[in-house]
């Protein structure tokens, strides 16, 4: 995280909690039950995690991994991007050196209509 975006997510935390009228004994009591707060939130987020499975699109090892070792929130991060990884095919590649390309062919579905999209993608090791 860049600095101001440190500084914005910690104001935001506790916008809740005080103000700028707050005396420094309110801030202290302020500043434990928004700790508490956010452990509390933890817990459930952990508990629920624990306790509900969502489901895999594929029979990928890897989803199944990523399933079992992730909370539900970075889970569905993961499986967005695998989903958008799952329509795309190697159709060759070549060694040029350290560099290798990649010709990909992407299939997507819009207004009833299969679509191609071709790409180049080059890895330089």
């Amino acid at each position: 995280m860049f600095t101001t975006q440190r500084s914005e997510s910690v104001n935001a935390f506790f916008d809740w909690y005080i103000n700028s009228m707050t005396c420094p004994e309110q801030f202290l009591h302020q500043y434990d039950n928004a700790l508490q707060h956010k452990v509390e939130l933890e817990c459930e987020t952990d508990f629920a995690s624990l306790n509900k499975v969502i489901p895999c699109n594929s029979q990928f090892a890897i989803e199944r991994q990523f399933q079992a070792e992730y909370t539900h929130a970075k889970f569905n991060e993961v499986q967005a991007d695998f989903k958008g990884k799952m329509n795309c095919v190697v159709n060759n590649f070549f060694v040029d050196g350290h560099t290798y390309r990649f010709n990909v062919i992407e299939e997507s579905f819009r207004d009833g209509r299969t679509n191609h999209s071709n790409w180049v993608v080059l890895f330089d090791r």
